[in-house]
């Protein structure tokens, strides 16, 4: 069950890359278009937080922790992965292509998410680094790799931006570990998700002020609904996030989200492709081999069971 629904919350984040992307061509600004995602997203947590009496005794029960000083700071700091994740986004794929940032930030995320799940650092306890969960990670790299294929034409190769899309992979594996600590504390997964909207909002304030500063302007936004969406599908897959990789640990979890990340990508190109040819074949192979390792990983795992 938990691997479906993260299937499905990969296939919702496929979507929401659709959404903030256009939102940032329609304003000429990335950065903007995730500080917009960002308020809204963290505007709808406000109103479901204080709409619910479990939800508000949550909010205290966090803040009470805090002010204890339960947490150690660094627990506290799962949004930053998401604005590190977006920052080195807006600046790395006009460099090197989408190609080569998507698979340097899925070859950092598996790599960390063996490391999470090695030591523990999750709340899913540790986990042995086995050759089959090595296999289905090298695996859907390399699914990955054939997924994103025909725009290698429009890759370049600059060192410290891939080392930088590499970095981004590592941070936000250890912000899905971050966030199951926090909601472990809480037992409220929204009350993890205002608190990683509040920090990643504080860091993406700073970042578009200074790019501002820098001379970067925003247009004016958009009549287009649906590009506002993005903050909502961000709220349910970091909610979720936080409550499945306990269960399921973070490697497992990538492995699943990737998967529905490039299902979803398959059905935005049949239904609604960005422009014409974006369905290929390299695409559903890649979608076929992630499913692949998966199904490897969980019938090794379960008949050794």
């Amino acid at each position: 069950m938990y691997g479906l629904v993260t299937l499905l919350v990969g296939v919702l984040s496929s979507m929401q890359s659709r959404m903030n992307g256009q939102l940032a061509v329609d304003i000429h600004s990335g950065i903007g278009a995730a500080f917009i995602s960002n308020v809204i997203g963290w505007t709808l947590l406000w109103v479901l937080v204080l709409s619910r009496r479990s939800e508000r005794s949550g909010l205290i029960v966090l803040l009470q922790n805090i002010k204890a000083r339960k947490f150690r700071w660094w627990e506290l700091m799962g949004g930053v992965g998401g604005t590190f994740f977006l920052t080195v986004q807006a600046v790395a794929v006009p460099q090197v292509g989408v190609a080569i940032f998507t698979i340097c930030y899925i070859g950092g995320q598996t790599t960390a998410s063996l490391l999470v799940d090695k030591f523990g650092f999750s709340t899913n306890g540790k986990q042995h680094i086995t050759w089959p969960r090595v296999l289905s990670a090298a695996v859907t790299i390399l699914a990955v790799t054939v997924a994103v294929y025909p725009d290698f034409g429009r890759a370049d190769f600059r060192v410290v931006t891939i080392l930088l899309a590499f970095a981004v992979g590592v941070a936000v594996s250890l912000q899905l570990a971050i966030n199951s600590r926090v909601n472990l504390a809480t037992g409220r997964p929204l009350i993890t998700t205002w608190l990683s909207f509040m920090v990643g909002l504080f860091f993406l304030a700073v970042v578009l002020v200074i790019n501002l500063l820098q001379g970067e302007s925003v247009g004016p936004l958009p009549h287009n609904i649906w590009v506002y969406l993005g903050g909502p599908a961000g709220v349910i897959f970091i909610a979720v996030a936080s409550k499945v990789v306990k269960s399921m640990g973070v490697l497992n979890f990538v492995l699943f989200s990737v998967t529905g990340q490039l299902i979803g990508a398959i059905l935005l190109d049949w239904l609604i492709p960005a422009r014409p040819g974006a369905l290929s074949g390299y695409l559903i192979s890649g979608t076929i081999m992630t499913l692949g390792s998966i199904a490897f990983s969980r019938f090794y795992h379960a008949s050794r069971r």
